[in-house]
């Protein structure tokens, strides 16, 4: 047997430990940086490129996965002409285990990961709520030299924004998370998780365009996913949730970043969650209106573009990597 795929199956079946997955063959590109105490999964491609490099943050989707997995069409297209990495946070990936997984801890990590990489020049692209550990670290960090940013679906640190992220499923996860952890445990969870990567893969293999189709890294992908059924993944995820409205009050005191471009690419993909919950409505689309009006400012004081997606999925980044990729060239090509 392949032993990727022996691998894999330890890690479903629950026998596989950390350490024996990085002794392992791990998919291409894929190292394990020792950075701050801690060691960090980066996925590694397109090195021979010179000018700053695109570093990829992930966010999570309707289940809160979020890892470097979400990067396997995106990143492989990028390195065709840019230095790229792909970084999982603590908890995320081979990433360490930590008992306070955060956005807001990442940001502080990252400038030590880069440091470690000797990589001073760079563009975050950012997905999701991994926008937090971008601005944070843009807001933050003097050492960096940062070209643009780029932000997809981000983060709205706005009054009502912030209160619908901190409700329901978060406020519970803080609620329960002494008694959720030894729960995860006993893998109460694995059957479900399962079931959800299974409806990840077989809605991402319906977003991805044609012609994008056999740019697709499904074996890394795959193995990102199946790292997810670990029972410390499981946990990382529950504490990172419980963390979140922490991550958020420190979001919601930036103002906006100005000193280089942030484009911001901005989906409609509320329209989904509309249809799934009517009785919501008012609150949902208060929630769009004030993602368009910060993401249209942001960009606007920045001098970075705005650009609006009707009809897109939030996993865009698979549904529509042209446009990711085009906003990504516009920012590099900036003095």
């Amino acid at each position: 047997m392949n032993p990727l795929k022996w691998l894999l199956l330890c890690v479903v079946f629950g026998f596989a430990s950390a350490s024996e997955i990085k002794a392992a063959a791990l998919p291409e590109g894929v190292r394990i940086i020792k950075a701050g105490g801690a060691e960090f999964q980066l996925r590694f491609a397109g090195l021979e490129h010179k000018g700053p490099a695109v570093v990829l943050l992930s966010g999570p989707n309707e289940h809160w996965h979020s890892d470097s997995g979400w990067f396997a069409l995106l990143q492989p297209v990028l390195a065709t002409k840019y230095r790229t990495y792909a970084v999982d946070r603590l908890g995320q990936g081979l990433s360490s285990e930590v008992n306070n997984p955060s956005y807001s801890r990442f940001a502080k990590d990252l400038a030590v990961v880069m440091s470690e990489l000797n990589e001073s020049e760079i563009l975050l692209l950012s997905f999701a709520s991994s926008s937090i550990s971008s601005l944070l670290l843009a807001q933050q960090n003097s050492v960096l030299k940062i070209q643009g940013l780029l932000l997809i679906d981000p983060d709205i640190p706005l009054p009502h924004s912030i209160a619908l992220y901190k409700g329901y499923p978060a406020d519970w996860y803080k609620a329960n998370l002494a008694e959720l952890l030894p729960a995860l445990k006993t893998g109460i969870w694995t059957e479900r998780t399962a079931k959800k990567l299974q409806q990840e893969r077989q809605q991402v293999q319906k977003l991805i365009p044609e012609h994008y189709a056999s740019l697709m890294d499904w074996g890394y992908f795959d193995f990102m996913a199946q790292l997810r059924l670990r029972i410390e993944r499981q946990q990382s995820r529950a504490k990172e949730i419980a963390a979140y409205a922490a991550d958020l009050d420190l979001y919601q005191q930036l103002p906006l970043y100005s000193s280089r471009p942030v484009s911001v690419l901005n989906t409609d993909f509320e329209q989904k969650q509309l249809m799934l919950n009517p009785a919501q409505k008012s609150e949902i689309q208060a929630w769009q209106r004030e993602g368009d009006e910060w993401s249209q400012l942001q960009a606007k004081r920045s001098g970075g573009q705005y650009i609006e997606l009707q009809h897109s999925d939030h996993l865009v980044i698979f549904q529509r990597p042209a446009v990711v990729i085009q906003a990504v060239d516009w920012l590099m090509a900036l003095p």
